[in-house]
């Protein structure tokens, strides 16, 4: 590792007790004992990425997610046929010339890596009819890890954490701003920590809560979410619990992630309720075959393990988003259309139920009929005769 102090490439033995053999300086992380990758100048780096070079303020949490190993796509079988190919090719090209060189001093080498590679290759192509074992993919570090290992030796160290770096927990929350323009709801405390490091509350005037149940009635509500089936039920829940004001939807989606898993922190939990994908399957009809597959495999994104960068963005463009008067566009697009009954034998989704309320028109509230004209003659509402009368 390099001491970040004198930038000396230390072995071992040269930082024997977490010093530096050459200007004996004490350092907070060893590779060798901490954890492979694990050293001070990394972690700076880390930071200085996250905080944008100084700009945000960064929580541990966020942090420990960047840590981890990144873009880990489900892998079904123990061999790729593709691989298989790709290494046969090259393969039989040295065979060939290694055949063709066979009474030169160069060909018997030639012919020792083609045999290495076709049998990687057979070794594959025989291999990909093969499941992979069902194994969890869980974070490298739990959060009681991480601020052993790395925050509370940084500030045994040092003396404080990095500039731009703050622990989850010690995150000040603002009082509720005395008018919310609007409520954002999300359960990961990362997020909702990081939002407050940022002053996300009083630049928005947004009141943030951790539970649909805290979320006060009457105003607006943002959704932020893991690529999770838990987080997309919320966003579900939070439409169902609140007809007829906005609810915005701006957590992340597995639609998004499936684009490209190599840009995502992808962790397996293989220990769901079977119940969760059946209530999963009826409130959240959209989803595709391939959608509700991954979520069964137990492959889920954090939302705290996006950059910050990008999620305070989607707070920000949230907050405008929910804050902006509505468009008559957007007015007349809301409007109910033709409601189209289920499936047979498919249950009926709490969105299509009050989609069919409304189209009906028992749920609004019944206007007053106009009176007669004085003296009581005319006596036809436009609506009908009127019944008020008796025969004269």
């Amino acid at each position: 590792m390099i001491c970040p102090h004198c930038s000396k490439d230390l072995i071992q033995r040269q930082r024997t007790g977490r010093r530096c053999t050459y200007c004996r300086k004490e350092f907070a992380l060893d590779p060798k004992i901490d954890g492979a990758g694990l050293h001070d100048l990394r972690i700076r780096k880390a930071v200085g990425k996250l905080s944008d070079g100084g700009r945000l303020v960064v929580t541990a949490g966020q942090l420990n997610h960047s840590l981890q190993h990144r873009g880990r796509p489900p892998q079904k079988y123990r061999g790729d046929k593709s691989v298989a190919g790709g290494l046969f090719v090259p393969g039989g090209i040295l065979t060939l010339i290694g055949l063709g060189t066979i009474l030169t001093p160069v060909g018997p080498w030639l012919l020792l890596p083609a045999a290495l590679l076709i049998g990687f290759a057979i070794r594959q192509w025989t291999l990909s009819d093969v499941p992979a074992p069902d194994e969890s993919v869980h974070s490298r570090w739990t959060e009681d890890q991480f601020r052993t290992t790395v925050l509370n030796r940084w500030r045994t160290t040092y003396g404080a954490l990095p500039p731009g770096l703050v622990e989850d927990g010690l995150v000040p929350s603002t009082p509720p701003p005395a008018r919310p323009a609007f409520v954002l709801l999300c359960p990961d405390r990362t997020v909702i920590a990081f939002l407050y490091a940022n002053r996300y509350p009083e630049r928005h005037r947004a009141l943030l809560v951790r539970d649909l149940r805290e979320v006060p009635a009457g105003l607006p509500l943002v959704v932020l979410h893991d690529a999770s089936p838990q987080g997309h039920l919320l966003a579900a829940d939070a439409r169902a619990a609140r007809p007829g004001l906005r609810v915005l939807d701006a957590g992340l989606s597995v639609r998004t992630v499936l684009v490209d898993q190599t840009k995502y922190t992808l962790l397996r939990d293989l220990y769901r309720p079977e119940e969760l994908y059946l209530r999963l399957q009826r409130t959240v009809p959209e989803l595709t075959g391939s959608q509700r597959d991954w979520f069964a495999e137990g492959w889920w994104t954090p939302l705290a393990a996006l950059a910050p960068k990008r999620l305070l963005a989607i707070a920000d463009r949230a907050a405008e988003r929910i804050t902006a008067p509505p468009t008559p566009r957007t007015a007349a697009a809301r409007r109910p259309g033709p409601v189209r009954p289920p499936a047979a034998g498919r249950p009926e989704t709490p969105l299509e139920t009050r989609r069919r309320a409304l189209a009906v028109g028992f749920m609004s509230w019944p206007e007053p009929e106009p009176d007669g004209p004085p003296g009581g003659s005319g006596g036809a509402r436009p609506n009908g005769p009127d019944l008020g009368k008796g025969p004269a």
